[in-house]
Order: structure tokens, then C-alpha cells, then sequence
């Protein structure tokens, strides 16, 4: 009894010796697989932090160019309040034309008569300053889809110009830039 109690406990003894050996193998390949994690969280950590700091600058960037924007949209308000207010000089106008001059009378531009007056105006483009606001391709396309083919010769480049300046009563600068056309050119 005594041989089968010492190979008994022998074998026990092998066993509990390989479990424990299992057992260590095993908790050291846990702890280095968890470390590679830790260092893998750690350097995407690491990442994220860099990457919301690059976020931070560029977020104070656009807060830079939306207060600029804002900026920019104020003093575009101002001059718009202070184009919509200039007051009209008939007489001023008449000295320099030699003509009465009706105020927002699309005809003073250079290019423009009775026809093309009457198409601006069913397409809203009633001032001066709505002429100088619309764009030459705009108002081509009026032309083109109200007046039909005969009015592809018609070149409205210089319009918006010739309004603005009408607009704010600088008729001497009017008169010598239209000198200077042919035809509205």
C-alpha cells in the first residue's frame, strides 16, 4: 500500500505541479496580451488626444473667420443702407444729360430702351440699384428667355456699372464711362 500511496501522491504531486505550470503559462500570456492592449489603448489615446487638438485650433480658426464673415456681412448691411438712402438730384442729373432725368429711369444706361426697360421690369429689376445688383449673365437670360433670339446682340456687361453709378448721382462719372461705349459696349 504504501507503493500505491507513493505513486499516488507522486501523480498528484505531477499534476498540481503541471496545473500550476498550466497556470502560470496561461496568467503570463493573459497579462502580456492584456498589457498589448493597454499599450494599443494608450497609444490611441494618445491619437484622439492630438486629434482634438488639432479639432480645438481649427474650431478657433472658423470662429476667426465666422466673426470676419460677420464682420464682412455688417459693413455689407451698412453699405446697403447707405446705397438704399442716396437721394436723388434731378437737377444735378439734368446738367449733366441735358434732359430730365426720372429717378430709377432704366433708360439712362447706355444700351437700355423702351423694350429692354419693359422686360427688366416684368423680371422685378425695377431701381437703379436692383440693375446694379443683377448680374450681366442674369439679365442676358431675361433678354433671352422674354425678348426671344433678336436679343442675343444685346451685351449688358457695362449695365450693372452704369446703374450703380446712376444710383449713387454720380452723373459726370456716368456720362464719361458711357462716352466711352458703343451701344451699351
Amino acid at each position: 500500500m504504501n507503493e500505491r500511496f507513493t505513486s499516488d501522491l507522486v501523480f498528484i504531486l505531477i499534476v498540481l505541479l503541471v496545473a500550476a505550470l498550466l497556470g502560470f503559462l496561461i496568467g503570463f500570456f493573459i497579462r502580456r496580451i492584456r498589457r498589448a492592449r493597454f499599450l494599443a489603448l494608450e497609444n490611441e489615446n494618445e491619437l484622439l488626444k492630438i486629434k482634438l487638438d488639432e479639432s480645438k485650433v481649427k474650431l478657433d480658426e472658423s470662429r476667426v473667420r465666422l466673426d470676419e464673415t460677420k464682420n464682412k456681412l455688417e459693413e455689407c448691411h451698412q453699405e446697403n443702407e447707405r446705397l438704399l438712402k442716396q437721394t436723388f438730384d434731378a437737377e444735378a442729373a439734368r446738367r449733366v444729360f441735358n434732359m430730365k432725368i426720372v429717378e430709377n429711369d432704366l433708360k439712362i444706361v447706355e444700351g437700355i430702351g423702351e423694350k429692354i426697360d419693359s422686360i427688366l421690369r416684368n423680371n422685378g429689376i425695377t431701381t437703379w440699384l436692383q440693375l446694379s445688383q443683377a448680374s450681366p449673365e442674369k439679365i442676358k437670360d431675361m433678354l433671352l428667355t422674354d425678348g426671344g433670339p433678336n436679343y442675343k446682340i444685346h451685351e449688358p456687361k457695362t449695365w450693372p456699372a452704369q446703374a450703380l453709378l446712376a444710383h449713387e448721382g454720380k452723373w459726370e462719372q456716368l456720362k464719361e464711362y458711357q462716352d466711352q461705349l458703343t451701344g451699351g459696349r
